[in-house]
């Protein structure tokens, strides 16, 4: 909002993403197609590898040496690397882990062999390179950086001690590594020490951060494929085993996606628990406005239902269909909505359970423009529901007589016993209340002629039952309706 603000001319916002990463239906190439279409200026600055000169140029400031005495070195550096600056200061660093870069004394100036170094093997990416070098660290911290990985970019402190006291043990095995370090064996956090020092591993209060995504890549690449699910499911029967009670949903995220990834190696038995896992997670994110990763839980826990379900576990497969249909219906898609509640309709026992999915229809319907279908699936909802609704319009003159029944009743009830009203208890009531304030706002769009009818229903709903929050809308509709007639005393008293 602040960037299409044409009045604001001193406000600079400088933001970076990886294009490799924004694909063309990415949220952000939309938004940036739309502050261009607002002729709002937009500078782009395309990052890539460095030049040859420039490498050279970065080697002669690190190593404090003039430019033609690093040449040969430098090209070596730019020929292993394609001048990728962050490869450029990771190879450096693993010359000067494995001794083949070495600073001499006697005469003040690095050393380098540029034959040895010539001949030694290219990698094709950084992530190979990072992975020889975690390969050098501790076997404890070596594990400790895969239960990191596995887990995300971060992991908090209190995560990783689950890990680390079950885990493979932390005994050091061959590094190159010059330093030592008295280790405490009964505090095996303090192995992650290495990584830190190496600059793989930030720490931050009470969590440890890869320093690089690339990292976080190596360390998990270090891990078999065939061990990988097993490990994310070990990970998060863990946490589920120590986590005291009152914090589990603070890692209720971490837990479900740790074992959703490890769902190959999950048995019969576990499945049903980890769906309700999944439903849980669904509700907390839909709960944060997070629609996207409610789906994709929502989703996943549909997944892992059993054959027979719906018999078997009727009241979980009705919960999840559900509250996935709502999510998908945030996302704005409409063909799985239109999928999920024809699953729900045909399945659920009852006209009760299938109320939900017809609101989620009806709206998702409306969204795609098409409200005669939205508005007729309402009307049939609403007469199972017990609500009389005419086929064709109303004749004006009962409309008129309807409107003048209800606006004497309200003109002579004085503002209290309009707050005080009874509330409206009967189930079925309060959901045709509901459905009529959506159908209210579609046939405004696209059939008027029903409009005064509906208004008109809602009134005599809450007059009849009692009120209920969707008679605030019809309270306003209907003030609203008799501005429409110039009486606007009347309009103001009920209004």
């Amino acid at each position: 909002a602040l960037e299409a603000e044409m009045e604001t001319n001193n406000f600079l916002f400088i933001g970076s993403y990886r294009d490799n990463e924004v694909h063309s239906s990415h949220p952000l190439r939309a938004y940036l197609s739309e502050l261009k279409r607002k002729e709002i200026d937009i500078t782009e600055i395309n990052i890539g590898c460095i030049s040859k000169e420039d490498v050279n140029s970065l080697i002669s400031d690190i190593f404090g040496m003039p430019q033609h005495l690093t040449r040969s070195f430098s090209d070596i550096v730019y020929k292993k690397t394609g001048g990728n600056a962050f490869f450029v200061i990771l190879f450096l660093q693993s010359l000067w882990d494995e001794g083949s870069l070495l600073f001499s004394l006697d005469s003040n100036t690095w050393k380098w062999d540029t034959d040895a170094l010539d001949s030694r093997e290219m990698f094709d990416d950084v992530g190979l390179l990072m992975a020889e070098k975690i390969r050098q660290l501790p076997l404890g911290c070596q594990h400790a950086m895969k239960m990191i990985a596995c887990v995300g970019s971060k992991c908090d402190e209190l995560i990783l001690r689950l890990f680390m006291r079950e885990g493979d043990g932390s005994q050091e095995g061959p590094s190159t590594k010059r330093r030592k370090h008295n280790i405490d064996g009964n505090d095996q956090l303090l192995m992650l020490d290495f990584a830190v020092e190496e600059g793989l591993l930030k720490k931050d209060d009470r969590s440890y951060i890869f320093a690089h995504d690339q990292i976080q890549h190596a360390a998990y690449s270090l891990i078999p494929e065939n061990e990988q699910g097993r490990l994310h499911k070990h990970i998060g029967n863990l946490i589920l085993k120590h986590i005291p009670d009152n914090r589990v949903n603070d890692v209720l995220f971490i837990v479900v996606d740790q074992l959703n990834r490890g769902v190959s190696f999950i048995e019969e038995d576990e499945r049903m628990e980890l769906a309700m896992l999944n439903l849980k997670a669904g509700e907390k994110a839909m709960s944060l406005a997070t629609f996207l990763i409610s789906a994709s839980y929502l989703k996943a826990g549909i997944g892992m239902l059993c054959e027979g379900h719906w018999e078997k576990y009727y009241d979980l497969s009705l919960q999840l269909h559900n509250l996935y249909a709502e999510a998908e219906y945030c996302n704005g898609c409409f063909h799985e909505v239109g999928h999920i509640t024809g699953v729900v309709i045909k399945r659920a026992k009852s006209f009760e359970n299938k109320l939900r999915v017809y609101a989620i229809l009806i709206k998702s319907l409306a969204a795609q423009n098409r409200l005669q279908d939205a508005i007729r699936i309402g009307l049939n909802v609403l007469t199972t529901l017990g609500v009389q609704c005419p086929s064709s319009p109303s004749d004006r003159s009962d409309v008129m007589r309807d409107i003048m029944e209800i606006k004497m009743i309200l003109t002579k009830t004085t503002y209290d016993e309009i707050l005080n009203y009874r509330e409206m208890k009967d189930d079925d009531t309060i959901t045709a209340m509901k459905f009529l304030q959506l159908l209210t706002v579609y046939t405004y769009m696209a059939k008027q002629q029903f409009l005064l009818t509906l208004i008109i229903q809602m009134m005599q709903l809450t007059l009849r039952h009692g009120v209920c929050k969707e008679s605030c809308f019809a309270m306003a509709s209907f003030s609203f309706l008799l501005c429409q007639f110039d009486d606007f005393k009347a309009s103001n008293h009920i209004g």
